[in-house]
């Protein structure tokens, strides 16, 4: 049978094009569709809401040929994968990610995620660093729980690339440790969420230590309740509505939460159970 259909693709060859374009694994696909240059084959490799968005041309194609892009596979299994992009160019850094399912002829881009409002913070920042020393002060006295200085830096971590927030938590690597083990010395938390777990939380929140370092990285809150992951932590950054971003803590890797179109868009290990997350 093997040696008959070799012929068959001898004589025919056409057959191999009947048979329909060669799978391809998700970072393949992703980088095709950012790249620059037209793919013939895109609408093979999408499915779902993609199939109905990318009518003629790639999402590369739409994106300014001057932007860099770099494509990061973030997970794989043998169901689902996310790849992350980054945009770059000589003022600015963005990133997006692509989501994959896989189909019975192979792998699908199904959708496409980003972190929402974010073009919300630049101008904010610009209209808070314009104040001039007497409208500062005037501000701290009204927002005794974030100040000026605090609520720009939380407003430029949370507007920023995950390259630069991972940067951020490197470099105050032992801050952030210092927190965890704060909040976690603390036992503010019961050993699952349950009725008393905002009350849990706003005690967390409250405790000096724990929001005087909370401040001091730039970090909102602390919560379990941002990407529904009942056994971690995460130190939210900021965000609208249910679109967030910030460091998640969970050192059983068997425990964490599945990345999804429609809750947690994206999760970046950083090392040491620590991880980028965004929600949506």
């Amino acid at each position: 049978m093997k040696h008959f259909f070799l012929l068959l693709c001898l004589w025919l060859p056409g057959l191999a094009a009947w048979a329909g374009p060669a799978p391809l694994p998700p970072l393949v696909i992703a980088q095709q569709f950012v790249a620059p240059t037209g793919w013939p084959a895109m609408k093979s490799y999408l499915c779902c809401e993609v199939a109905g968005q990318a009518k003629r041309q790639t999402l590369g194609q739409q994106i300014p040929p001057r932007v860099q892009r770099a494509c990061q596979l973030v997970r794989q299994d043998s169901a689902t994968a996310v790849v992350a992009v980054e945009l770059r160019d000589s003022v600015s850094r963005r990133d997006f990610y692509l989501h994959f399912r896989r189909e019975a002829e192979g792998w699908k881009l199904g959708a496409i995620r980003n972190l929402a409002m974010t073009h919300l913070g630049p101008p904010m920042v610009a209209l808070l660093a314009a104040m001039p020393p007497a409208e500062v002060a005037d501000y701290n006295r009204k927002h005794p729980d974030a100040s000026h200085d605090f609520t720009i830096g939380n407003l430029r971590l949370w507007t920023s690339a995950d390259a630069d927030i991972a940067a951020h938590f490197y470099q105050h690597r032992a801050a952030f440790q210092e927190v965890l083990s704060r909040v976690q010395s603390g036992r503010f938390f019961d050993a699952t969420i349950g009725a008393d777990e905002a009350t849990d939380e706003q005690a967390a929140n409250a405790d000096p230590a724990v929001h005087a370092l909370l401040r001091q990285l730039y970090l909102g809150r602390v919560t379990r309740r941002a990407t529904a992951c009942g056994s971690c932590l995460e130190f939210v950054i900021g965000g609208k509505i249910d679109s967030t971003v910030g460091l998640l803590y969970q050192p059983e890797a068997a425990l964490l939460p599945a990345m999804q179109p429609d809750g947690l868009i994206v999760l970046r290990p950083l090392g040491d159970g620590w991880y980028l997350y965004k929600t949506t």
